[in-house]
């Protein structure tokens, strides 16, 4: 509690709920010193009240509420009631007797119904005293005692469980909710007693569970699916949102058909059916004729026909309803007893309401001004109480002149469905509503609907009977005519309460909730568009009062003896899915990796263990996912906390017995942080011991360094625990490199290449963990010299000088002779532009940081045509060899040094320089040293542009034999140095050394885990490219400025395979068809063995699948034909010579339909030299030998190449539709490529019997592939159907739409 402000006051809202003071609400002061008694003196007086006769509930911000009647004779402060200074009080004001609808008004003010509030439910607030009163003989856990505390809100805590709205099955949850809160309707459904036959498809039975679980679950919601997989519903369905009147007329049908022959057959219509009279009068003899209808709900227009003006009540639009039209002038009705036409009145009157009363208020309507279904949002109020006695009168129809009528109504029984996907706005949804009857400035006063008055006294000068109805429950739509949201309000009729049940949430609602159901609010426009969202009732159910009917909802103490039995059943199962969701509980999925030592690479997998599995369980089971008997016996393995990120193992648990559910205790006893998230199947070589692994160790890659030539060779993994002294490093790194332990000389880099000597052999080696960026360096000797320190060593300037270096992975494409010329690719020539390459200032030479040269600027040309010095003290052993076998260390370099006495470098001429040449390896210019930032502020300010030639070397090659996981076209992986300030270019011309393929005829990809790549730029560096990643090029020529990459597809004349690719072909724009057909033809013919001569042939469109326009030989693409980054080519193949000459004429193509034999033709081809309807018939003619008159023709508007169903083609085409152009409505076949069907309309069809009609369809099927569930489109509505003991694929007929 919070501490009494005990010399503080506070101003309290006094808020009136019983309307029947002019008063709505006022303030007074509450103080901890005042009496109880005296806030009852002030707020009588106020408000005109006997203090006698009313409850006053004083009401706290967080929902607490103090019934103050209770603490009559005592302070605040005494009655232990609390505020803080800033908190903001309400008193209500209620009615101390029964009322007859247990709301109350949540604090809101007057005009929030003006301004287009929600229809939704206040949480957070709760109903007036009277409700425990109601509730005492529910609720037994309040203190008794006047001094407790103050007793807490209970609304919230309704126990009422939800319903899961499975996609879109809101209009579902609302309707089950309204049949399950109707007590007549759930008594009878218990009584009901399942026969055993068909469980999953009986709904009577399902719909028994769904109530058992309503009523007695303790989940706050339950699910739907086992009702509407009884309805025959496939998955797809759930994403249907559709009208809940029409769910309710067709789900009670169907009920109809399950209850035949059982004591509930006339269950519905007991409930919920009335009748009523369609009569027709005469007005000159009175003579009437009339026929009995029956109807389960009343379909109420919001509107008179062709008005836009509202109905303002549900009385206003029943009366509308049963009001007669007058038949006259040209619609006289023939009277026989007059033996004439006459005036006559038609209409409906009620002659018998049901017990159960449904309305259905017709909210959805068609605009033909816009051509847009819209929603109807104006304000129609609705009353608790709803006498139709009045309705019976025989009279009523004649009662009321027609002339004070103003409007004819026209009533429509269609209801109309509101399927789509708009936004869905729940019950706390707030939205601005649009009404026709203008702004109600008297709206939240208005005396019609919910009255919460001591009574309905306004009905007692109403016409007496037995139709006196109570309103119970209300469907509100929240949303516009292309789609939204339903939820209900349901009165509770033993706790006189009124609920929200909105799917999974259910909730008190207040007084206020229900006026905004009855909708309108601000005026927004002439209608409610299609565009437009408002909340407001669409459906109300009323209750007949009749105490000799209405009943109480069945408890679980009387449940008949089968309903019983159910209820034990379900909660069995229940159970047992409860022990096996358990079981699953006890499961956990670990991630398992390892380097399969049959492939060299490393395989994931996933396995499910126990909790209480220990590891050796768990790696005999890994062991047998990866397959692993032939290659190492499970006594070698074992498993590892692994960590992926830095590919290195985190730990090694000493005992394989350690069970899962106890590692994390062992971690938290060893004082270590160790995630334990994935694991490593370690293997070890037979007869050797498992390597000990510490926490916080980490993997670091050595780069073993040859100062003599000054060469980093390939790095090694070595692991560095936390504690490792540089010693222990050094004996590992003896271990690896084979070398003398004293003669290690160690540096470790760190992630800001910071370089640290470790020189110490004590030193304890620190490291930062989280790091990916650090490496080791080892080399045999600091310098030279010996005196010289590591600061200025050589060694240090050969690690600055490899500081950008990275260690990647290249797959490379086969590139043989075959291959290559398969392709079109020509092999690098090795022996032209010598003039043009000068490899000693290029990137081919010696890794030598100390080589000199004078600095050349780029020439004119913008290649490195310069000329350098060469040193020529160099020996072989400083120049670097290229070769092509793996042995062969390919490096090429020559980098300025980052000192600024090593500016001025390049490389001794390459052994190999006489027998490879190729164009200047790129723009100097592009490589400037701009990103070696000591270097341009020690340059001087006068000198010329300086370049820099990165360094590449291939420490090995791996063949595709030896290393499996790469596609069969790839057969070498390589494994490079290169530095990532390297420009793709530059990097491409390096690959040509390998590939001996020009750099313009491959691509370079980066790959990923689901795709792969390109990287386009080629002024782009490698800076992006990580130490490690895997890059593969593939083979293909790169586009060139003004070029186009085109799909070739090849089109046959027996096959129209739209989908057969043959190969891509490049395009210059401005290059003519001819040309191109040519290049075309020639690729076709060494790549697939084609042979297609020139005039038998053409080059066609290709939208999406379908052949569009022919292109003619003297077309230019870019020019004449529009080119864009996707275009996609036909090779057509034909059987004759083209004879299209003109781009004026259309080709078309022409099918044939055998009605006797039920067969389809070949296609053929016609060339149309205007698009009209005769032209077609007549190229038919010839074509077929058809006479032109009896030529049928059919449009296909499928996808090319219009596979149909053979029993769909004869009645389900539009056979010779009455056009004359092609382009006509409803044809609009004004396009090349469009397809035609035609027949002999002399042809008779051949009758099938039953059993050969299903065969045909059954083949049909198969052959196009029809699944028996019909796929999901969400642009169309599908009608709502609930299926009889069928599925949807087995019949349609036995079904309920």
């Amino acid at each position: 509690m919070v501490c009494l402000y005990d010399e503080g006051s506070s101003r309290v809202t006094v808020r009136d709920t019983i309307h029947q003071s002019v008063k709505k609400q006022s303030q007074i002061v509450l103080t901890p010193s005042k009496s109880i008694d005296n806030i009852f003196k002030e707020v009588s007086k106020d408000f005109e009240y006997n203090a006698d006769e009313i409850e006053l509930v004083l009401q706290k911000k967080d929902g607490t509420m103090y019934v103050l009647n209770e603490y009559k004779g005592k302070t605040v402060a005494e009655a232990e009631i609390s505020w803080t200074p800033s908190e903001r009080l309400h008193i209500i004001i209620s009615q101390l007797k029964n009322k007859t609808m247990s709301l109350y008004v949540h604090d809101a003010a007057e005009d929030d119904l003006l301004l287009g509030a929600s229809a939704s439910p206040t949480t957070g607030e709760t109903p007036s005293g009277t409700y425990y009163e109601r509730m005492s003989e529910f609720e037994t856990n309040y203190p008794t005692s006047s001094c407790a505390q103050a007793r807490p809100a209970v609304v919230e805590s309704t126990n009422y469980v939800g319903l899961v709205n499975q996609a879109m099955t809101c209009y579902l949850n609302s309707l089950l909710q309204a049949l399950f809160m109707t007590p007549e309707f759930r008594n009878a459904l218990y009584n009901w007693e399942f026969d055993g036959i068909n469980e999953t498809r009986s709904i009577p039975f399902q719909l028994q569970k769904l109530f058992l679980n309503l009523q007695t679950s303790s989940k706050s919601a339950v699910e739907t699916t086992d009702l509407t997989t009884s309805f025959g519903w496939q998955g797809s369905d759930a994403w249907h949102q559709h009208d809940i009147q029409e769910l309710c007329r067709v789900m009670f049908d169907a009920l109809e058909q399950k209850f035949k022959d059982t004591n509930q057959a006339n269950l519905i219509n007991d409930l919920y059916e009335g009748k009523m009279l369609d009569y027709v009068k005469c007005l000159e003899c009175g003579t009437e004729k009339s026929r009995e209808d029956t109807f389960l709900d009343i379909p109420l227009p919001v509107r008179p026909f062709g008005s836009t003006v509202a109905y303002n009540s549900v009385e206003e639009a029943l009366r509308a309803f049963v009001q007669p039209e007058t038949l006259d002038g040209n619609n006289q009705y023939h009277c026989e007893k007059c033996d004439k036409k006459c005036d006559a009145h038609k209409g409906l009157k009620f002659t018998k309401f049901p017990y159960l009363l449904t309305l259905h208020l017709k909210r959805f309507d068609f605009d033909y001004n816009t051509m847009h279904r819209i929603k109807l949002n104006d304000k129609v109020v609705f009353p608790e109480k709803l006498n139709l006695n009045s309705f019976i009168t025989p009279s009523l129809s004649e009662s009321e002149p027609m002339e004070e009528r103003e409007h004819a109504v026209k009533c429509d029984d269609c209801s109309t469905t509101d399927s789509g996907s708009a936004d869905d706005e729940s019950c706390q949804g707030t939205d601005a509503s649009s009404t026709v009857n203008g702004q109600d400035d008297n709206c939240a006063d208005s005396d019609e609907g919910i009255d919460v008055s001591s009574g309905n006294n306004h009905h007692e000068e109403e016409a007496k009977g037995p139709y006196l109805y109570e309103l119970f429950s209300i469907m509100i739509h929240s949303g516009s005519a292309s789609g939204g949201h339903y939820y209900a309000y349901i009165k509770d009729f033993d706790k006189n309460m009124w609920f929200c049940f909105n799917d999974q949430s259910v909730s008190g609602i207040t007084e206020d909730d229900i006026r905004k159901t009855y909708g309108g609010g601000p005026q927004r426009g002439y209608y409610s568009g299609a565009y437009s969202s408002s909340t407001n009732a669409y459906m109300l159910m009323y209750r007949q009062i009749d105490k000799d009917r209405n009943c109480r909802a069945m408890t679980v103490e009387h449940f008949p003896q089968h309903i019983q039995k159910l209820l034990q059943d379900m909660r069995r199962k229940e159970e047992e899915d409860r022990i096996n969701r358990e079981k699953e509980n006890d499961m956990m999925k670990i991630n398992v990796y390892c380097y399969h030592p049959g492939t060299n690479t490393l395989q994931h997998v996933i396995i499910s263990v126990f909790t209480d599995s220990t590891l050796a369980e768990a790696v005999q089971y890994a062991h047998q996912r990866l397959k692993l008997d032939s290659y190492v016996d499970v006594a070698d393995c074992r498993l590892v906390v692994y960590n992926k990120k830095h590919d290195c193992v985190d730990y090694n648990f000493d005992s394989d017995e350690l069970k899962f559910c106890d590692i994390n205790h062992l971690i938290i006893q060893m004082n270590q942080i160790i995630y334990c998230c994935d694991w490593l199947l370690e293997v070890k070589q037979p007869g050797t011991e498992f390597e000990n692994y510490k926490p916080g160790g980490i993997n670091l890659k050595v780069y073993p360094i040859t100062l003599e030539t000054e060469e980093v060779d390939e790095p090694k993994i070595v692991r560095v625990d936390v504690d490792d002294a540089v010693k222990d490093l050094k004996s590992k790194l003896s271990n690896i490199l084979n070398m003398e332990v004293a003669s290690i000389h160690v540096v470790l880099e760190m992630y800001s290449s910071e370089l640290k000597y470790l020189e110490c052999d004590d030193d304890v080696v620190k490291f930062d963990s989280t790091s990916r960026d650090q490496k080791l360096y080892v080399c045999n000797s600091l310098d030279d010299d010996p005196e010289k320190v590591f600061n200025n060593s050589k060694l240090r300037k050969v690690i600055e000088h490899f500081s950008h270096v990275i260690a990647i992975n290249v797959v490379l494409p086969e590139t043989d002779a075959a291959t290559l010329e398969s392709l079109s690719i020509p092999s690098l020539d090795f022996n032209q532009n010598l003039e043009k390459l000068d490899l000693a200032s290029g990137d081919r030479g010696s890794s030598s940081p100390s080589l000199r040269v004078s600095p050349q600027p780029c020439s004119s040309d913008g290649y490195g045509d310069q000329s350098n010095s060469e040193d020529s003290s160099l020996s072989d052993s400083d120049r670097t060899l290229v070769g092509e076998a793996p042995g062969d260390c390919l490096a090429l370099l020559s980098s300025n040094s980052n000192s600024p006495g090593d500016q001025h470098m390049a490389s001794p001429t390459d052994p190999c320089e006489d027998s490879y040449n190729y164009a200047a390896l790129g723009h100097p210019g592009e490589e400037m040293m701009w990103d070696d930032e000591v270097t341009q502020q020690e340059m001087p300010q006068h000198s010329q542009p300086h370049y820099i030639n990165y360094y590449f070397k291939v420490t090995s090659t791996v063949h595709n034999n030896d290393a499996s996981g790469t596609e069969n076209n790839y057969t070498r992986c390589c494994k490079i140095l290169v530095d990532n300030r390297m420009t793709l270019e530059r990097f491409k011309k390096h690959l040509e050394v390998i590939l001996r393929v020009p750099s313009r005829y491959f691509k370079i990809y980066k790959q990923y885990p689901n795709s792969d790549d390109e990287l386009t730029c080629l002024t782009d560096t490698l800076r992006l490219t990580k130490d490690g990643e895997r890059l593969i090029v593939k083979l293909g020529r790169v586009l060139k400025k003004d070029e186009i990459k085109c799909g070739v597809y090849h089109l046959k004349p027996d096959c129209m395979d739209t989908n057969n690719l043959l190969f891509e072909h490049i395009i210059t724009k401005g290059q003519t068809v001819k040309s191109v057909k040519k290049e075309i033809l020639l690729q076709a013919k060494k790549q697939h063995m084609l042979d297609i001569p020139y005039n038998k042939c053409r080059l066609r469109e290709k939208g999406w699948k379908k052949p569009k326009r022919v292109y003619m030989d003297d077309e230019r693409f870019d020019k004449d034909i529009l080119v864009s980054p996707n275009l996609d080519l036909f090779l057509q193949e034909l059987s004759e010579p083209d004879t299209l000459i003109s781009k004026d004429q259309a080709v078309v193509f022409i099918r044939q339909w055998c009605p006797s034999t039920l067969t389809l033709k070949p296609f053929q081809e016609v060339i149309l030299n205007s698009m009209t309807m005769d032209e077609l018939k007549r190229k038919i003619a010839e074509v077929s030998g058809i006479p032109a008159e009896n030529v049928d023709v059919a449009y296909i508007k499928a996808t090319f190449p219009c596979d149909m169903h053979l029993l769909d083609i004869h009645s389900g085409l539009d056979w010779n539709p009455n056009v004359t152009n092609l382009n006509q409505w409803p044809l609009h076949a004004d396009e090349h490529g469009s397809v035609f069907f035609f027949k002999d309309k002399t042809e008779a069809l051949k009758e099938l019997s039953l059993e050969e009609r299903n065969e045909l369809s059954r083949k049909e099927n198969s052959r196009l592939g029809r699944l028996s569930v019909k796929s999901y489109s969400p642009c169309r509505e599908r009608a709502l159907k609930i299926y009889l003991d069928t599925t949807p694929s087995k019949s349609d007929e036995n079904c309920i739409d």
